[in-house]
C-alpha cells in the first residue's frame, strides 16, 4: 500500500492526541499527573491530584522544570520518592534574562496574572512599571498593578505621584488596586482579583511583597521550608520560584529572583508592542524602521505625543527600555 499524505488538520489532531494521551514509563506503569511546587537542589517537589506532595528525581533530558509546570511522574517502588518523566506543554513560561551571560533562566510556568507590586514607600520607579507591562504582554500574561502601604499615603511626600500613576494606568485600561498588607485594608478586593487564577508577584525591593504574601497565605509559606529541612535535599534558593495555594483554585507563585528582571532578550518590536497606546487605530509611521524620537516630522508616535494621546513619561520610559536592549 502506498504512503498517504496527511492534511495539516490531521497532523494537528495526531499531535494533540499524542500530547493528551496517557504516557507509560519504561516499566509499563501508567504515569500520574502532578504540578511542580518548587525545586529543591536536585529534587523537585510535586503535588499529586489529591494534594499530597512528594520529592521527585527527574530524567536529565527533559529540560528545565519550574514551579507551575504540569508533569507526568511515577512513584518509586519504595514510595519514598518519585521520578518525573515528562513536562506537559506550557501555556507560557516566565524567564529571567542575564545581561552578562546573554542567557535566560526559566522561573515559572502556566501563569495567568503578573501582579506588579508598587508601594507608597519606597517611591515607585516608574520605568519599572512599563518594563513589567512589556514583559507581561510578550508572555501573554494578564498584568495587574497593586500599590501597597496606602496606610502611609496621607503623610507621604509622593502622594501626587501615586495619584498620577493610578490615573495614568487606569486610563490605559489596566487594573490598579490600593491596599495595605499591614492593616489589611482593601484585602478583599485583592483576594477577589486573585481568585481562580495562578498569579506571580513582582516588584522592586521594599514594596512589601513578602508581607503581602504572608498576609494572604499565613503559615502556609513556612510549610515548604520545613519540608526542605526535613528531607535535607537542599534549601529553596532565593532565585527559585515556589507555588502556594490560597484555595483549591487560587495559586500564587513566589519568586524573589525576578523582582528586577531584565528585558535584554526582547526586540525593539516587542518593546513597542508592549505600549498599548502606541497602537493608534492601526496607524503606522510613514518611515520604515522609525525610531519614534521626539520632534521626528511625520512620526505618528511623535504626533500622538503632541496631541496628548501619549504621556511624556510613557514616551521617556519607552526610549529608556529601547536604549537598554540596544546597548546591552
Amino acid at each position: 500500500m502506498g504512503k498517504r499524505r496527511l492534511s495539516k488538520q490531521q497532523l494537528r489532531n495526531i499531535k494533540h492526541k499524542q500530547q493528551t494521551q496517557l504516557v507509560q514509563s519504561p516499566e509499563g506503569t501508567i504515569l500520574l499527573d502532578g504540578v511542580v511546587i518548587a525545586h529543591f537542589g536536585k529534587r523537585i517537589q510535586v503535588e499529586d491530584s489529591e494534594g499530597k506532595t512528594i520529592l521527585c528525581k527527574y530524567r536529565q533530558n527533559i529540560g528545565d522544570i519550574v514551579a507551575g509546570d504540569k508533569v507526568l511522574w511515577q512513584q518509586e517502588p519504595n514510595h519514598s520518592e518519585g521520578i518525573i518523566y515528562q513536562v506537559l506543554p506550557r501555556t507560557n513560561i516566565l524567564k529571567r534574562p542575564s545581561k552578562l551571560s546573554k542567557k535566560t533562566k526559566s522561573m515559572a510556568a502556566n501563569i495567568d496574572q503578573l501582579v506588579i507590586m508598587l508601594a507608597v514607600e519606597p517611591a515607585p520607579i516608574e520605568h519599572y512599571i512599563d518594563r513589567y507591562l512589556v514583559a507581561a504582554h510578550h508572555m501573554n500574561i494578564h498584568p495587574v498593578i497593586v500599590i501597597n502601604k496606602i496606610d502611609l499615603l496621607n503623610r507621604s511626600d509622593n502622594k501626587a505621584q501615586i495619584a498620577d500613576i493610578t490615573h495614568l494606568y487606569q486610563t490605559l485600561g489596566y487594573e490598579v488596586y490600593h491596599l495595605s498588607a499591614i492593616t489589611h485594608d482593601k484585602f478583599d478586593k485583592l483576594k477577589s482579583m486573585l481568585s481562580g487564577k495562578t498569579s506571580i508577584f513582582v516588584g522592586q525591593s521594599g514594596v512589601g511583597k513578602s508581607e503581602t504574601l504572608n498576609a494572604l497565605l499565613g503559615q502556609i509559606m513556612a510549610k515548604t521550608g520545613d519540608i526542605s529541612a526535613h528531607n535535607k535535599r537542599g534549601k529553596h534558593t532565593t532565585t527559585t520560584a515556589c507555588l502556594y495555594h490560597l484555595d483549591t483554585h487560587t495559586h500564587i507563585i513566589d519568586s524573589p529572583g525576578i523582582r528586577e528582571f531584565g528585558i535584554w532578550h526582547l526586540t525593539e518590536e516587542d518593546i513597542f508592542n508592549g505600549f498599548k497606546e502606541f497602537h493608534l487605530s492601526g496607524q503606522t509611521c510613514q518611515f520604515r524602521n522609525c525610531a519614534h524620537l521626539k520632534d521626528t516630522k511625520g512620526c505618528v508616535i511623535d504626533q500622538a505625543l503632541k496631541e496628548g494621546k501619549i504621556t511624556p513619561q510613557r514616551f521617556i520610559n519607552y526610549h529608556r527600555l529601547i536604549q537598554e536592549i540596544t546597548s546591552s
